[in-house]
């Protein structure tokens, strides 16, 4: 139940989300192509087509990756895909940081703040490092990586860049997230929670620029925000490393775990004097069809309000941390709120943690942007 124990402050500085820029790897796959490989791979395994046939209804068409099908069925060391994820993550975090900023208008060394998020892999010093450095941030930006917040974490860095400007409001923010699922794929685990993992995590990277909101800048800007622990939750959603790398898995409890935050969510918004139902627009992390279905619902959304996050989830798969990103972007390009309408972003992660952005849409003045 909703606590009584916080209350939203007042934020001394609104603050505008520019267009997301997002990068894949080159490796295109269909979900049918996944699934066939995986039914030859796990041939003779119990379950094997009720997994295939979960994987088949996960709403998924088409996912990138970083590896081709034969590498991501590999046996590889941690070694191995740990070494491939720091150099994928780093080309496609710069790659996509590189074309934010640009569509922002920013150049790279007036960045003062560099968030970055990611949970499929490590590196020492993190990607955050090489990428600050690739795409030509001056050397004493303050930069803050983000590892273990998995799905949740495209919002927790917006959060975090949204906190920071409240205190430096005339600074520039860039966010970047990447994630490579493929790279986690484990040859002899083989339950039915491993058959959804492997049919709905996709591989990218996406950035963003945040700033003080100005009349001209296009987008959501960000009013307050909201981060919730769900007390006795921890295993919902949760992994584990072993010899042969990073184990995610999707506990099929999250199904019931959402409804139960739901009402924290309409909690926080009736703080800000949001009436229930109000929300025009919802950005929400791609976790799943019943996922999406149960914030649409619980939230008492218009049905297909989470039309951009099912797009997202159809033709990239989950994401991540990305997927938030993802899906603000296609609310820019494929048909954005109106101007002025309340809205909100949102999303799940182990913990269970919820993480939550609420504000404006702001149709400011249109600008030429890259693809």
């Amino acid at each position: 139940m909703p606590t009584d124990d916080s209350r939203v402050p007042t934020p001394r500085t609104t603050v505008a989300v520019s267009r997301p820029a997002v990068a894949v790897p080159e490796h295109l796959l269909t979900q049918e192509e996944i699934v066939t490989a995986l039914g030859d791979f796990f041939a003779g395994v119990p379950q094997v087509e009720r997994g295939l046939e979960l994987m088949r209804h996960a709403t998924v068409e088409t996912r990138s990756m970083a590896v081709d099908l034969k590498e991501m069925l590999s046996r590889r060391t941690f070694g191995e895909r740990n070494g491939r994820y720091t150099d994928e993550v780093v080309r496609l975090g710069a790659d996509a940081a590189t074309r934010a900023l640009a569509d922002a208008g920013v150049a790279a060394a007036d960045v003062d703040y560099f968030v970055f998020v990611s949970c499929t892999g490590y590196a020492l010093p993190g990607p955050d490092a090489y990428i600050a450095q690739e795409i030509g941030c001056r050397p004493t930006v303050r930069r803050t990586p983000i590892q273990q917040l998995g799905c949740a974490a495209g919002v927790s860095a917006l959060a975090e860049a949204f906190h920071f400007l409240q205190g430096y409001p005339d600074a520039t923010v860039l966010v970047v997230a990447a994630e490579l699922s493929s790279l986690s794929f484990q040859p002899d685990r083989h339950e039915l929670s491993d058959f959804i993992s492997n049919g709905i995590f996709g591989d990218g990277a996406a950035a963003t620029v945040l700033r003080r909101a100005t009349p001209g800048a296009t987008g959501f800007r960000i009013q307050a925000a909201r981060q919730h622990l769900l007390p006795d939750s921890h295993s919902v959603i949760a992994g584990s490393t072993t010899e042969d790398g990073f184990h995610f898995r999707t506990d099929p409890r999250v199904r019931a775990t959402v409804p139960q935050v739901v009402p924290e969510i309409s909690a926080f918004l009736a703080e800000l004097g949001w009436a229930p139902g109000t929300a025009a627009f919802c950005v929400s992390h791609t976790g799943g069809p019943v996922i999406m279905d149960g914030v649409e619902s619980g939230l008492g959304l218009v049905p297909g309000t989470l039309r951009h996050s099912r797009e997202s989830m159809a033709q990239l798969g989950n994401t991540s941390s990305v997927s938030v990103l993802d899906v603000l972007r296609r609310h820019h390009d494929n048909g954005s709120p109106e101007d002025g309408s309340r809205g909100l972003m949102v999303a799940f992660g182990p913990g269970f943690t919820t993480e939550i952005l609420a504000g404006t849409w702001n149709e400011g003045v249109p600008a030429a942007v890259s693809p």
